[in-house]
């Protein structure tokens, strides 16, 4: 796909990939842009489309008659950067059983690897630079991957198990392996589940959609000020080395934000089944 846009070179080009030229990072990019269009999202609605009703398919995207509860999605995510933080750190002390050694180590170099172009995509200090990442981090995946994890995934398991909370388990689980990121196992597999139940609280998807695209938002920006040097803390070290107190706080908001939104909610774990 890539040939009629960059030539025969860009085989070569990605076989060893040098992050350091350009050309190889717009590539990268739209390889990015692709696999999570044709890979995740595509899929994803295809199977609302054909497997699940009209009704059903269409009510997980319904309108909310107060914007609070999505605003309140967006600035639980901020809150909760000191948890994420915290969780990050408890990660990196975790090892697997010396029998799962293999996949620990294959994880591991995945997750280098990962880094590594991760490095590459947020090295950007333009506007178009940091539109493309907004779209690509972001945007694309905050509908891709909650239509997929929470719409279609959270949706089966609680037909499957007709029990909410292992519907958000396990998709919550599958949701942090997937990416293969050994070390952000955790504070993604709690991000997943703070975003299924405010899936299965609300009834839609916009406050999973809204809160997925404000946590990678803030990491886009924090890189892209960063990189300006506005601000002296990555996106990696943001929210990390943080007081008690501060985690204290970060704790008590995150949970007063949840409770009211579980509160105001009419479908409480009532969410349309597929």
């Amino acid at each position: 796909m890539l040939v009629p846009f960059y030539g025969t070179d860009v085989i070569s080009l990605l076989s060893t990939p040098d992050f350091s030229n350009p050309s190889v990072v717009n590539a990268m990019k739209a390889i990015q842009i692709v696999n999570m269009a044709g890979g995740l999202l595509f899929p994803a609605i295809v199977y609302l489309w054909l497997c699940t009703p009209d009704t059903n398919s269409y009510a997980i995207f319904k309108k909310h008659e107060s914007v609070l509860p999505i605003l309140l999605s967006a600035i639980l995510i901020v809150l909760a950067q000191p948890l994420i933080g915290l969780a990050n750190e408890f990660n990196s002390y975790l090892t697997l059983p010396e029998g799962l050694s293999s996949i620990e180590n294959w994880m591991k170099k995945g997750e280098e690897r990962g880094a590594i172009l991760t490095e590459a995509f947020l090295a950007t200090t333009s506007l178009s630079g940091l539109a493309v990442n907004i779209f690509m981090i972001a945007i694309l995946p905050a509908f891709a991957e909650e239509i997929l994890f929470r719409g279609v995934l959270a949706n089966l398991f609680r037909s499957m198990t007709q029990n909410v909370h292992l519907a958000v388990f396990l998709s919550s689980f599958i949701f942090a392996a997937i990416h293969l990121q050994f070390y952000g196992f955790l504070p993604r597999f709690l991000l997943g589940m703070a975003l299924g139940y405010l899936f299965f609280w609300s009834g839609s998807l916009w406050l999973p959609i809204v809160a997925h695209f404000a946590n990678n938002f803030l990491s886009v920006i924090i890189e892209f000020l960063y990189r300006k040097e506005i601000i002296l803390t990555d996106a990696e070290n943001f929210g990390t080395n943080n007081t008690m107190i501060i985690i204290i706080i970060s704790v008590i908001t995150v949970t007063a934000i949840l409770y009211y939104i579980y509160r105001m909610s009419d479908n409480r774990l009532h969410s349309p089944e597929i």
